[in-house]
């Protein structure tokens, strides 16, 4: 109920403006297939009462495009973050399908330039068959219900793919997810600290606060470099909720 309660709250929806705290950069949200920005909020809203700033990433209504095209324009988004607000660098969360355009975009389209660690929260990574409801529905029209399939193309390409050095990528699942099954573990993801499996069906991904911890913990965990030591301040951004480019907060 809560996850279909912030769904039909849209793209536009009014947040706090806040600044991140010292060492923790900026955080973007990827939502999923036939979300809006508001199946984030739940999460925007924990972000900012631990001092984070957080833009959420619109990728068109419904989806229904290729998830190559959505990652390019994820990416053009971090680079404008960096252009207009001095953002060079975020730890970006993707949930569902928003996690597979994640993923490309850092593995194709060199989104490492700017992103710091991944979170990909449900992301149906090895496939999910629930996308044969997506094709007999609208499949003459959209490419990217077709690309979740676990026989794609496209998820090959994603699997085979190395992750890019000095990016860190935790995979978190739930346990009972009937849309998203538990993928297998990406190449380059540490099994011991970065593929959990929580108890929850798939909207307890954003809505739950155990989930929201374990991200947490991850995002928060210092670079082994940090460990000991102060860190500077990092970098400032104030989110817009408005914003026609898809930065929201």
């Amino acid at each position: 109920m809560a996850y279909a309660r912030h769904l039909a709250r849209g793209n536009h929806f009014a947040g706090d403006m806040s600044w991140t705290k010292p060492g923790s950069p900026p955080v973007v949200l990827a939502h999923g297939f036939m979300g809006t920005r508001g199946t984030m909020i739940p999460l925007t809203q924990r972000f900012q009462a631990d001092g984070r700033v957080v833009f959420s990433y619109h990728h068109g209504t419904f989806q229904l495009r290729s998830l190559r095209a959505s990652a390019q324009q994820l990416v053009d988004h971090l680079a404008h973050l960096d252009k207009e607000l001095g953002v060079a660098r975020v730890d970006l969360v993707g949930f569902s399908m928003g996690g597979l355009i994640a993923l490309h975009a850092l593995k194709f389209l060199q989104a490492q330039r700017w992103v710091r660690r991944l979170a990909l929260l449900g992301a149906p990574t090895s496939g999910t068959w629930v996308g044969l409801a997506g094709v007999g529905t609208v499949g003459m029209i959209s490419p990217s219900v077709w690309q979740v399939l676990p026989t794609s193309t496209f998820l090959r390409d994603l699997q085979d793919a190395p992750l890019p050095e000095g990016v860190r990528v935790r995979q978190i699942s739930a346990a009972d997810d009937a849309f998203c099954p538990r993928p297998e573990l990406l190449k380059g993801v540490d099994r011991e600290r970065d593929y959990i499996v929580l108890p929850g069906g798939h909207s307890s991904l954003v809505v739950s606060r155990p989930f929201y911890a374990k991200l947490r913990e991850f995002l928060d965990e210092p670079e082994p470099s940090e460990r000991g030591t102060v860190v500077e301040a990092g970098s400032l951004g104030v989110a817009s909720p408005d914003a026609s480019d898809g930065a929201a907060a």
